[in-house]
């Protein structure tokens, strides 16, 4: 469905008159052009709309999609879950799905899609990747600011990447979880995130960056409806104290139970995670 048709059935839906819906934005001749799909508006009268609709322009987005996520959206997500199960053949679709539909044109969804997957692939197999013509590895560096967009390409990835390619992008997140604070749409993105963060330096063995960023994981504070945000919040606090070598008695048992829920809620990969990440540091 067309924005404008969204907005005047979500007009007349609400019981909004027309009047109170434009206000001083725009004149009534302006907007009924606007709904009869005869022209398009400016920007900032299309956010004043949707402000006096109390609709957000994502939800507009949704809404016009009829209730569905962006086909993007739900393409990356089937690589993700192929990703995290390692699913190799399940990949290897995905790559073939994508080259049909990449653009040449610079920065393109599904070219990015292309440039991740050769590298998960790559390491799913065990083999040298050169990363200088990797496209998205390039834009990820070159971009100062990071959105949605960037920090779930850059999750994808995560794992697949050495050290030493990991290391020119830990001052950039950084910086941009600072201006995101604790109270934004990012909240729950960040701390994951950093999680993932977490579990690479302990697979890596690296103690010191790992408890870096478990002491940034102290400063969320989460709500009670992010029950696997708090799953591993819990963890994450009871392995700190693994890992500054506190008594048993303080972490064990925590640990433990932190694992037995992750499979009580049906979750088997976090719950392997977990019991893999302990393993790790204390043989």
């Amino acid at each position: 469905m067309e924005y404008h048709k969204v907005i005047s059935e979500l007009r007349t839906n609400k019981n909004i008159k027309v009047s109170d819906l434009i206000g001083d934005n725009m004149s009534r001749s302006s907007y009924n052009r606007f709904i009869s799909g005869k022209t398009d508006i400016y920007s900032q009268h299309l956010l004043a709309l949707l402000d006096q609709l109390h609709v957000s322009f994502s939800e507009l987005e949704y809404i016009a999609s009829g209730y569905n996520t962006s086909k993007e959206d739900t393409f990356f997500l089937k690589v993700v879950l192929a990703a995290q199960a390692k699913d190799h053949e399940g990949l290897v679709l995905c790559y073939r799905q994508a080259q049909s539909l990449a653009q040449p044109k610079h920065n393109d969804f599904y070219t990015h899609i292309l440039d991740a997957l050769d590298l998960v692939i790559s390491q799913l197999k065990s083999q040298p990747y050169n990363l200088s013509d990797n496209a998205l590895y390039t834009y990820l560096i070159q971009a100062f600011s990071w959105t949605d967009y960037e920090f779930k390409f850059f999750q994808l990835i995560l794992p697949a990447l050495s050290p030493a390619e990991l290391e020119p992008f830990l001052a950039k997140i950084e910086r941009n979880l600072a201006k995101f604070g604790n109270a934004t749409p990012y909240n729950q993105k960040s701390f994951n995130l950093i999680c993932d963060i977490i579990f690479y330096f302990i697979q890596h063995q690296n103690y010191v960056n790992a408890s870096h960023y478990l002491t940034l994981l102290e400063n969320y504070d989460l709500t009670e409806n992010l029950v696997y945000e708090k799953l591993l919040f819990t963890f994450f606090t009871n392995l700190k104290k693994l890992l500054l070598h506190q008594p048993a008695n303080t972490w064990r048992r925590p640990l433990s139970k932190c694992i037995a829920t992750a499979k009580f809620l049906d979750m088997p990969n976090l719950a392997e995670k977990f019991e893999q990440t302990i393993l790790q540091i204390t043989n």
